[in-house]
Parts: C-alpha cells; sequence; structure tokens
C-alpha cells in the first residue's frame, strides 16, 4: 500500500509521496520548489566593481529602483540587499523600501529584465523593473515601509589605518529572519531608497512571482 497525493498543477494526477528509510516524510521548501518551477526572480542596481550613483536627498518620486507588479500578478518579496561602498561628506545616510499600491509608472531611468533564478528553462517575468527611475509618489492610502536602516554618522572608511569607527554598510531584509513577507498584489509597486550625498553602492531583489489565484 502507497500514500499517494494530488500533483500541483493538475486535477487528477496523484503520485506516491516520498518518505525516508526510517519513515519520515519527505518534503520540500516551498520557496526552493518555486526557484524549481521558474517563479523567482531577481534584479540589480550596481554590478562587479562598478557601483550605482545612488540618491543624494530624498524625493517621493525618485527611488533607486522600482518594480510595478501589473493586474493579475503578485509577489512576495524574498531577499534585499543594499550594500554602500562609498559615503559623501554630509553625516546622515538611510535606506529604507516602500510598499504601495499605486504603480511607479516609471517615466525615466534604465528598464531591467529580471532574471529567473531557473537559469534555462525560467520563463520571463511580468513585473516591469527600472533603476534610477522617475516615479509616481506611492505613498498613498495603504502603502507601508518594509526595512528603514539610518546612520547618523556615514563614513566611507577607505584604508586599514583610517582611525574612524568601522560602519556596518550592509542593509538586508530577507522573509525568514524579517518575517512575515507581505503579498503584493497588482496593481502594487515596491521601491527601494539609499540615500547620501555622493553615495555609490549596490542594490538586489529577490522575489516569488505568481498569478493573483495561485495562493
Amino acid at each position: 500500500m502507497s500514500l499517494k497525493a494530488l500533483q500541483d498543477g493538475t486535477s487528477g494526477t496523484y503520485i506516491d509521496v516520498k518518505v525516508s528509510k526510517d519513515g519520515f516524510l519527505l518534503t520540500q521548501d516551498y520557496v526552493q520548489a518555486q526557484v524549481i518551477k521558474g517563479n523567482v526572480y531577481h534584479a540589480y542596481f550596481g554590478s562587479a566593481t562598478t557601483p550605482a550613483t545612488l540618491d543624494a536627498s530624498y524625493a517621493a518620486t525618485d527611488p533607486d529602483i522600482s518594480i510595478d507588479i501589473s493586474d493579475g500578478r503578485l509577489i512576495l518579496p524574498l531577499r534585499i540587499v543594499v550594500v554602500m561602498e562609498a559615503y559623501g561628506t554630509t553625516a546622515l545616510f538611510e535606506t529604507f523600501c516602500l510598499c504601495s499600491r499605486t504603480l511607479a509608472a516609471a517615466s525615466a531611468g534604465t528598464a531591467f529584465v529580471p532574471i529567473n533564478m531557473r537559469t534555462r528553462t525560467g520563463g520571463g517575468s511580468n513585473c516591469s523593473v527600472y533603476t534610477a527611475p522617475t516615479v509616481t509618489d506611492g505613498n498613498t492610502t495603504g502603502a507601508f515601509e518594509l526595512f528603514r536602516n539610518t546612520q547618523a554618522k556615514a563614513v566611507t572608511i577607505a584604508t586599514a589605518i583610517d582611525t574612524s569607527t568601522w560602519q556596518h554598510n550592509v542593509t538586508e531584509w530577507n522573509y525568514l529572519k524579517d518575517a512575515p513577507a507581505p503579498v503584493l498584489e497588482g496593481n502594487a509597486s515596491l521601491q527601494i531608497w539609499a540615500i547620501c550625498q555622493a553615495a555609490t553602492g549596490y542594490i538586489s531583489i529577490y522575489w516569488l512571482e505568481l498569478g493573483e489565484n495561485d495562493i
């Protein structure tokens, strides 16, 4: 006798459930399963040894990177990393992420084609990603910040003998340690700022993308 379960994506196909030799049910991490199915994507701003030039001051219509989620689709942010390489002369640094029901609808900037984490057979994303865009203000009803980090003294330590105190230059949000992950259902947007005078750095975003009726 074997235990069977309905195969994902079918309405009548049942397959054997797998167990270990000592009888424990074998399951797969949900997000890793979605990577295998080709539903996890990545976008970035700044790469290799060429950091992005980031915002010198805050403007609600000027994030460093934006993602638009179209009607009928949804995303779950999985991991967002902001890595600063250099700060300017102004002491204050801040970075934050805005989740909004309003599309960014970028009118300027550089379009970025999202990268499928299943490199060969994964499909294309339905999200629209722009770096250094000009966008519609997302501070509308229902908007919220996913994370925020600030430093009142942001210093670039260029040499090993610099007498300045060490600066923590990495801000990371991920759904495992900072749960819960929001479900951004289109129309919606996710926008990230990293702000400091004459600042450079790198921003990476990973997300799970599905149809609105898939969960």
